[in-house]
């Protein structure tokens, strides 16, 4: 597969999609399945309760079989019930990921599957801006007939971005964590096993499941990624406008191990975020400026000394459907993988056959110097497209593009082709 005919391909296949979705758009305000509403949420990406808001919103799909979607309602009518009566909110949900490389020096292919059960419960002062809430999730990631996950592809061609989200550790309880909001809302805290990721430096589209798959898109990669672990958080509220996050993480967690093992060696990131919103606060998701200051701990088990940096985002909705955001880190290069990157994207929402602006289309830019003297600089690229196909089954076609794999010489440019399936109930 070269770079013409795989972009080539995508362009064709995004603009058939588009061509037979707008036809019929409908200005239809959006829905929920089990009257989940959106919170003010201090994490992006791959966030608990991200998904539980997002994924219980009604989509209607390029196809629709009636029959089937009213033998499931009564489903999301028992979560509605649970949730009224308990504050429990539940969300389960199925994907996986194949990609297919067009140079390589190991395997071309790799795929796997993530299931996972995850929720919320509201256990003090359920109804009131100062709710308590539990918030867990128990996920399952493997490998489907392939040697290796697509979180290990990059390293067969050279690449040091990899795509995120789909590796084969197996089943973990990857959140069990206290979160609570006090002062009506404006102070919260978080403690627990969480991720110490999608806290900082994160957008609208950095999740692996729903947004850009390469995490050199998501997020700067000048800043530490530890596993989810112990740790804990503190958000204020200044006002409207201003805010800050900061939090504490286990500097060596990893995401399926005992979270008591690593803890215990006193190695941690540190963070610091400021940020400001310049419009509403039912817009804060999209529309928001970060400014994050790091600190980690020397590893000393890992050889990797203490580092520190700092990383830059901006991202704003334009008309709810042109989605813009730039992306910058820079750090002392001593604990990370990237020295400085920036990184410059743009989302668009397209009407669909159904509802407006469901159907998102996500094109991405980042430049990358390596920490690592004996690494080059490295130009990673991604486009993909997501639809619904069905209520609660989105398909989302990808390509990326690396120029220059930073570890691999030998390779000017590289092309991996993925798709990704989703079904959420």
């Amino acid at each position: 597969m070269t770079l013409a005919s795989a972009a080539k391909s995508l362009s064709v296949a995004i603009a058939a999609l588009w061509l037979a979705g707008s036809a019929a758009a409908q200005s239809a305000g959006p829905a929920t399945l089990s009257g989940y509403r959106a919170t003010s949420d201090l994490e992006t990406g791959d966030s608990v309760t991200e998904d539980l808001a997002v994924d219980d919103q009604r989509v209607d799909g390029v196809l629709s079989f009636p029959k089937i979607e009213a033998a499931v309602a009564p489903w999301f009518d028992w979560k509605r019930r649970i949730n009224d009566r308990y504050g429990l909110k539940l969300q389960f949900s199925y994907q996986t990921l194949h990609q297919q490389l067009s140079d390589t020096l190991g395997a071309d292919n790799a795929a796997a599957s993530r299931a996972q059960i995850q929720g919320s419960w509201a256990l003090v002062g359920r109804g009131t801006k100062n709710t308590g809430t539990l918030t867990f999730r128990l996920e399952n990631r493997r490998t489907l007939g392939s040697d290796i996950p697509p979180t290990s592809l990059n390293y067969q061609y050279g690449g040091i971005t990899p795509s995120g989200g789909f590796s084969d550790f197996g089943t973990a309880l990857s959140e069990l964590a206290w979160r609570q909001s006090l002062l009506e809302g404006r102070f919260r805290f978080v403690l627990g096993k969480i991720s110490a990721l999608s806290w900082y430096n994160g957008h609208a589209l950095s999740s692996s499941l729903r947004g850009f798959q390469n995490l050199a898109l998501q997020s700067s990669l000048t800043k530490p990624a530890p596993g989810r672990g112990l740790g804990g958080g503190v958000a204020f509220e200044l006002n409207e406008r201003f805010g800050m996050v900061a939090g504490i993480h286990d500097a060596n967690a990893k995401t399926a191990g005992n979270p008591f093992d690593t803890i215990g060696e006193g190695e941690f990131y540190k963070s610091v975020e400021f940020r400001y919103w310049p419009t509403t606060p039912d817009r804060r998701k999209w529309d928001v400026v970060r400014l994050q200051f790091w600190q980690q701990d020397a590893l000393s088990a890992k050889g990797v000394p203490a580092g520190q940096g700092a990383t830059f985002l901006a991202s704003t909705l334009i008309n709810d459907r042109w989605f813009p955001f730039v992306i910058a880190g820079h750090s002392d290069g001593k604990a990370t993988l990237m020295k400085t990157d920036v990184t410059g994207g743009l989302g668009i929402a397209f009407d669909t056959k159904h509802r407006a602006a469901s159907d998102v289309l996500g094109l991405a830019l980042s430049w990358g110097d390596p920490s690592s003297d004996a690494l080059r600089e490295q130009l990673t690229a991604e486009a993909f497209y997501r639809f619904t196909l069905v209520q609660n089954v989105t398909i989302t076609p990808a390509i990326q593009w690396v120029q220059n794999p930073a570890a691999n010489p030998a390779f000017d440019e590289v092309v991996t082709a993925g798709l990704r399936l989703r079904v959420t109930f």
